[in-house]
Parts: structure tokens; C-alpha cells; sequence
């Protein structure tokens, strides 16, 4: 599929990829989560916003996902769920609909 991509799309992405996150995880080990997935997601981002323009198709992006997932597939599942809400707005951000069935693999399922 390929994705219209004009410079409100990369201004989204750069806000969320400039956004705190996962800021909501419960229990003693979030200070360590977020420190361990806020750059995941934030390196997602910066592959999105460096090369999004010149890759503006949906097949792309899941290939740019795929090692994030793949990173965070095994945490728990709060974690987990916040890591998917972020590929989540990003799918929005960028008028993808859902992964394909790309990240089944991984027992992930829009």
C-alpha cells in the first residue's frame, strides 16, 4: 500500500517520537521498562522520519517495525500494551490500517 506522506505526517511522527513515554507503567520495575523501551520506540521513529519519504509504502514500515517487535514481544504484558499502542498511533499517523498479519509471528494481532 502506498502511504501519502506530506510534512504534517513527518511533524506527527517527530511529536511523538519527542513525547515521554510509557509513563503510565505500574509497579517497581517501571522506571527500568521505560528506560529499556522509550529508545525503542524513539529509534522506530527516527527510522520512520529518516526514510519515510523516500519508502512511502505500508510494507516498508512493517519491515522498520519488525526487529521493534521483535525486541519487545516478551515483555510483560503491560509493557507490551503500551508497546502496542505506540505501533498503534503510528499505524494512524501514518494511514495504515492495521500490520498485515506481519507480526502474527510474534502472537501480536491488530
Amino acid at each position: 500500500m502506498t502511504l501519502k506522506v506530506d510534512q504534517s505526517t513527518i511533524v506527527r511522527l517527530e511529536q511523538l517520537r519527542e513525547e515521554s513515554k510509557f509513563l503510565d507503567l505500574p509497579g517497581a520495575p517501571a522506571a527500568e521498562e521505560r528506560s529499556r523501551l522509550e529508545p525503542l520506540i524513539n529509534s522506530l521513529l527516527d527510522r520512520l522520519i529518516a526514510g519515510i519519504r523516500t519508502h512511502p509504502t505500508s510494507g516498508w514500515v512493517v519491515e522498520q517495525m519488525d526487529p521493534t517487535v521483535e525486541a519487545f514481544h516478551l515483555e510483560d504484558t503491560e509493557a507490551r500494551e503500551r508497546c502496542i499502542e505506540y505501533l498503534d498511533r503510528t499505524f494512524r499517523i501514518l494511514g495504515i490500517p492495521n500490520d498485515g498479519g506481519a507480526f502474527r509471528k510474534y502472537m501480536i494481532i491488530w
